[in-house]
């Protein structure tokens, strides 16, 4: 009669599936944090918003929509 496995093999995929995507999830989190971490301690060695490239003042409206940026926008369109 053969081997029913249909429901195990699919049950396996969606939770590698899950998994994976929480993985992606897990690291782009702890990407985040690292950037914020470091934007913490550029704003205490008074360095935040200064371009880390260029020594150039990065824009206010470049740092409120990413507050992490480390680079002005032309240095990083250099990129």
């Amino acid at each position: 009669s053969g081997l029913n496995l249909g429901e195990g093999f699919a049950d396996a995929g969606a939770i590698t599936a899950e998994r994976t995507e929480l993985l992606g999830l897990a690291d782009a989190l702890a990407k985040q944090v690292t950037e914020i971490d470091e934007a913490v301690a550029a704003i205490e060695a008074g360095t935040y918003g200064v371009c880390s490239s260029c020594g150039q003042d990065i824009p206010a409206a470049r740092l409120e929509a990413r507050p992490s940026s480390t680079l002005c926008v032309s240095c990083k369109s250099k990129r």
